[in-house]
């Protein structure tokens, strides 16, 4: 019998035949089977487009790597200025020259050293055109159950304005930890204030313009409150305060936090740069500077600070070889340009036009902000929008609803899995080789190739759940419920804190927004809509990955590998081809993919083990000496991370070192009551800048007082500290104690030759203010 052909009936061999897609060559599936001619529409896009379809895919990704690179580059540091520089432009090479005597050795609060800093100060601020004026004071501050207070010397310049708005003031603080010259911390402050008021020139602004330059930061933000407790008042408000600090000797520039309208004045800066997310962040992690006291008492300004190299942060090697010439330029430009600005600005016209406090990020074109509570609504609408492309998508019959959900499951888990990896990585990196690591911030000398290893491990883990899922569900079920997954995440972060997801939820949403607009439209207008909504997600990816190296692997394990898997992964619709179909790919050998980048990842880490240690800089090691006042009986402790510092630890000596006096008595007309006492205590310490902290065997202190100024603490005190003790001189401590309590008085100083025991280590060895601990028991 014969078969007659029809027009409707292809010919199996001609050239209409469906091409099987080599992803779905097994046709089992946790989704719902179709029929073969339904298959078969899904899967052949047409002759005109099989091209554009084929091709979108490394189109997409060649203009996500190219993005990510140019945002990564975005984020460079100026080149040092020369001596040779116009006068009217910061030099780097200048300012390292007005500084160097204040660098040149320690300066910790209450010491010799600190007083020469000062007075260089105040001469080279008198020199610029300023009246100086010195704040003796004792700073005091309470913490939770925790007191402290110090001896501070702050040190003011004053260069009255034409017609003043406001004040603008300058400010950083002079002292630093013991053994650490300070060279960033905060010597760049010094450095860019004094080269960026010398640019300015000496003729006065329309503003008035303070330096203020103060004394025992490191120990408690002590001489900031200082002054916001006796001097504050003598400001024409508004007060904007540019604070300068530092946390590496390194790396671009960064505006931390903000208070008051900055958003309006942020533009001034060079390359502008701000994130809301950092300012969120402080309020999470526990970091501190003055400008936390500026902020509390209603000051507006900015927060700013270098961040990389923080393997450098409170050690001998915070010195002036080691601060980066360029950073401290770019430092230097930021301050003169925003000082610039604001001296000439209404400041009472800046408070007038604020709108209010917008979400911050960084855009190619300059800083953008965005209303909160848009932003919020906008995040939220961006999860329904890939519901509407999975809806639209299913119709289609490339994915089911089933498809979906375990691709959100395995976004979910693969986010996950790239953190956890991650982190035990460097876990594991950084107690293999503890002698790598900074005893202050826990970082290698050299992080980048750990810094890359945080990302390539983050991808082992993505590739597990990507492989895994793909046994199971279809490309386009797993993109979109991927994608569901992280733009719900960031929906649900949006809610929480929208400045926490300044830089990641913009993003986001335009991802959202094209993955939707796509959908609907043709191929060749769809892939231009892709690429462009990809771009946004490629730049985020290129500046927030350098900023969070800049931050450093000790502090952002696993941040690197969370922030690029949730910004990909909210992304992901965006790769969604017109061919995917809702089959599975099971294929074994891909089983083998995590493979590759788990190899790297290990190359990595021991790359970048090898390379840290192979670094000329000295192994830091951390030691104290812990003295009984009453029988000299000495032990030393010792991080041990060298022969030197495990030969030393566990150590017992005696050591004959001049005790602290103390002489104790009943307060004047305080008789005891309700089982306490009120007790008058003099302490005199033989030593220069010692630390003296007073602690009760039970209960707590109150009613503190220092030299006859009120410690204020709403709890009883465990502890009471005074910092940058003058030496021989005594100090009067008032404190109501329970009757029963016994009092322990911990003197610290940062000498430990006076020790016995003692043996000095040679030059690979760096000591991160070694402390010696005289214990002496107060009888009452």
């Amino acid at each position: 019998m014969t078969m007659r052909s029809g027009p409707d009936i292809p010919d199996p061999t001609g050239p209409e035949r469906p091409q099987a897609d080599p992803d779905q060559e097994d046709e089992s599936s946790a989704e719902p089977s179709r029929s073969g001619a339904a298959r078969a529409r899904a899967q052949r896009p047409g002759r005109g487009r099989s091209l554009l379809v084929r091709g979108q895919i490394p189109l997409l990704l060649v203009a996500l790597a190219l993005v990510v690179a140019l945002g990564f580059a975005s984020r460079g540091v100026t080149a040092a200025q020369g001596t040779d520089a116009p006068a009217d432009v910061f030099s780097a090479a200048r300012a390292s020259q007005a500084a160097a005597a204040v660098v040149a050795e320690p300066r910790p609060v209450g010491s010799a050293a600190n007083a020469r800093a000062h007075e260089e100060l105040a001469d080279q601020l008198t020199e610029l055109g300023f009246t100086t004026d010195t704040q003796e004071s004792i700073g005091l501050r309470a913490m939770d159950d925790e007191g402290v207070a110090g001896y501070t010397r702050n040190l003011l310049g004053v260069r009255p304005g034409t017609d003043p708005t406001g004040t603008i003031v300058l400010a950083t603080h002079i002292d630093s930890v013991p053994r650490a010259p300070g060279a960033a911390d905060a010597g760049v402050g010094v450095a860019t204030i004094l080269e960026s008021i010398r640019a300015l020139g000496p003729e006065a602004q329309r503003n008035d313009l303070v330096v203020l330059l103060v004394d025992g930061e490191e120990r408690g933000l002590l001489g900031a409150q200082a002054y916001l407790d006796e001097r504050a008042e003598e400001l024409t408000p508004p007060v904007v305060v540019l604070n300068h600090e530092a946390r590496g000797i390194s790396g671009r520039p960064v505006v931390t936090r903000t208070n008051g309208p900055m958003h309006d004045v942020l533009g001034a800066m060079p390359h502008p740069e701000f994130e809301s997310f950092t300012d969120a962040l402080f309020e999470i992690i526990p970091n501190d500077t003055d400008f936390t006291v500026y902020r509390a008492a209603g000051w507006w300004g900015m927060d700013m600070a270098i961040i990389d190299d923080a393997w450098a942060y409170h050690s001998p090697q915070d010195d002036a070889a080691h601060l980066d010439q360029n950073s401290l330029q770019h430092y230097g430009d930021l301050t003169l340009a925003l000082t610039r600005d604001l001296a000439g600005r209404d400041l009472g016209a800046l408070e007038e036009g604020s709108g209010g406090d917008p979400v911050q990020t960084t855009a190619p074109w300059g800083i953008v902000g965005i209303h909160p509570l848009l932003l919020t609504v906008l995040a939220l609408c961006a999860p329904i929008a890939l519901l509407a492309v999975i809806l639209v998508e299913r119709r289609r019959g490339r994915l089911t609803l089933l498809g979906v959900a375990l691709g959100v499951v395995a976004g979910t888990l693969g986010l996950a899995l790239a953190v956890a990896a991650a982190v035990v990585t460097w876990q594991l990196a950084s107690a293999a080789t503890p002698q790598m690591l900074s005893q202050t911030t826990r970082e290698p000398v050299r992080a980048e190739l750990f810094l890359l290893a945080d990302l390539v491990a983050g991808a082992v883990g993505v590739a597990c759940c990507w492989v895994l899922a793909r046994l199971l569900i279809g490309r386009a079920a797993l993109l979109t419920g991927a994608g569901l997954a992280m733009t719900a995440l960031l929906a649900a972060l949006a809610l929480y804190s929208p400045a926490l997801g300044s830089s990641m939820i913009p993003p986001a949403i335009l991802a959202a927004a094209g993955a939707l607009l796509a959908t609907m439209l043709p191929a060749g207008p769809a892939l231009a809509i892709r690429v462009l909504a990809l771009l946004p997600t490629a730049w985020m990816l290129g500046t927030q990955v350098s900023a969070l190296m800049e931050f450093g692997i000790a502090s952002s394990a696993g941040g690197l590998a969370g922030t690029a898997v949730v910004g990909l992964g909210a992304a992901a619709p965006l790769f969604l081809g017109r061919g995917d179909a809702s089959l599975p790919s099971r294929r074994p050998h891909r089983l083998l993919i995590p493979v590759l980048p788990a190899v790297i990842t290990v190359g990595l880490v021991v790359g970048g083990t090898a390379w840290t240690q192979a670094a000329p800089e000295p192994v830091q090691e951390r030691v104290d000496a812990h003295v009984d006042g009453a029988t000299g009986a000495t032990t030393w402790e010792a991080s041990g991370t060298t022969a030197w510092g495990q030969a030393l630890d566990g150590v017992s000596a005696t050591s004959d070192v001049p005790l602290p006096m103390i002489e104790v008595a009943d307060a004047a007309g305080t008789p005891s009551t309700d089982g306490t006492r009120r007790v008058r205590l003099l302490i005199t310490s033989p030593r220069e800048a010692a630390q003296l902290e007073l602690s009760p065997s039970v209960g707590g202190l109150e009613d503190v007082s220092i030299d006859g100024r009120s410690l204020e603490s709403g709890n009883p005190l465990t502890g009471v500290q005074i910092v940058g003790v003058p030496q021989g001189e005594a100090v009067t401590v008032e404190a109501t104690v329970p009757e029963s309590a016994e009092l322990t008085l911990l003197e610290t100083t940062y000498d430990p030759s006076i020790a016995g025991g003692w043996k000095a280590p040679g030059d690979d060895v760096s000591l991160m203010q070694p402390r010696v601990q005289v214990a002496l028991d107060v009888p009452l």
